[in-house]
């Protein structure tokens, strides 16, 4: 009798076990779709996308499905442009500075190539293609392309804050834009030669394919009237020197009339590329620009114009990864 007992437990165990087994088969959750767009602190996802000759350049947006099995089926996902949700973003994190929203990047730059995203039975992820088209987009505005899941009886949005929404804020780049150090880069007002202004960064946009624009002296750069304060730097072809470091020239202008810009010496850069020392794969490529010039500041004062001279260097420095294929994912931003 004893021995009928043990059999039976045992036979149970192993009942239990099969069963437990079996639920490993079964879905454990349920499965949404949803945007993979990765959140930057403020809140958007930043899309760094090379500037090409001819301005247009394709990003591809995962689409998802989530759970813990393949996906069952075949699925036709829904996107849309979604301006609603900016404008609810934009009140939400600026409140009255209007002049920090985000604007919505217009039509004339972008393409949806589809209004749906096809993920077939068994994947768990799909790129959806965007097609943007940056030629002649003025970087003083900051452009985000809103886009949504549309909900639809064949699937199952995920409704998880952010997760069926894709703010996506287009960052074009070329060799000479980015984040450049300017605390070598002194501002004075004009006809002295102490207490210089300084600012420690000032970001380079992209214009063009071989041109960046930033903002004169140490005018803010998030300001209502940054538009006025714009320097372009076009970079001619570069001469390579005998240590390898490539040296040019610059032309820079200011758009605007309204400043009086003046180039007070011919403005040079060079560029440098420096491996890590035991990390070889890692590139650090430095390009410095030498600038000397004049500008009225408009605005500070309202119906006087103040003269400054700003004479010094600023420096970038993009540290790229070169085992990462992908140039936007190789580079450290």
């Amino acid at each position: 009798m004893k021995k009928l007992h043990i059999y039976i437990a045992i036979a149970a165990l192993a009942l239990s076990f099969s069963a437990c087994n079996d639920e490993w088969k079964d879905e454990l959750y349920t499965q949404m779709v949803s945007f993979k767009a990765r959140l930057s602190s403020e809140g958007v996802s930043e899309v760094y996308l090379r500037y090409n000759k001819n301005g247009e350049v394709t990003y591809n947006l995962p689409v998802i499905v989530s759970g813990s099995t393949s996906n069952h089926q075949d699925l036709y996902v829904k996107i849309e442009v979604d301006p609603d949700t900016l404008g609810i973003y934009n009140k939400e994190k600026f409140q009255y500075r209007t002049d920090l929203y985000f604007k919505q990047l217009p039509e004339q730059f972008y393409q949806l190539p589809s209004s749906t995203c096809f993920i077939p039975k068994g994947s768990h992820t799909e790129n959806y293609p965007v097609k943007f088209k940056f030629d002649n987009l003025d970087l003083v505005e900051r452009y985000v392309l809103p886009l949504t899941i549309k909900d639809d009886p064949s699937y199952i949005s995920n409704t998880r804050k952010g997760w069926r929404k894709a703010l996506l804020y287009v960052r074009p780049f070329n060799d000479f834009s980015g984040n450049y150090s300017a605390t070598s880069m002194n501002v004075y007002l004009d006809g002295q030669t102490t207490f210089p202004l300084v600012s420690s960064t000032r970001t380079a946009w992209v214009v063009d394919e071989r041109s960046v624009f930033f903002y004169a002296g140490v005018f803010e750069e998030k300001s209502e009237a940054r538009g006025e304060y714009k320097v372009v730097m076009d970079f001619s072809d570069p001469v390579t020197q005998a240590d390898g470091t490539k040296t040019g020239t610059l032309n820079v202008y200011a758009p605007s009339s309204a400043i009086n810009f003046e180039l007070t010496a011919p403005a040079t850069y060079q560029i440098r590329e420096v491996a890590d020392p035991t990390k070889k794969y890692l590139i650090t490529r430095y390009c410095t620009v030498n600038l000397k010039y004049k500008y009225d500041d408009i605005s500070t004062v309202p119906g006087k114009k103040v003269r400054y001279r700003a004479d010094g260097s600023m420096t970038m420095a993009r540290l790229t990864n070169t085992l990462i294929p992908d140039e936007d994912q190789a580079i450290e931003w």
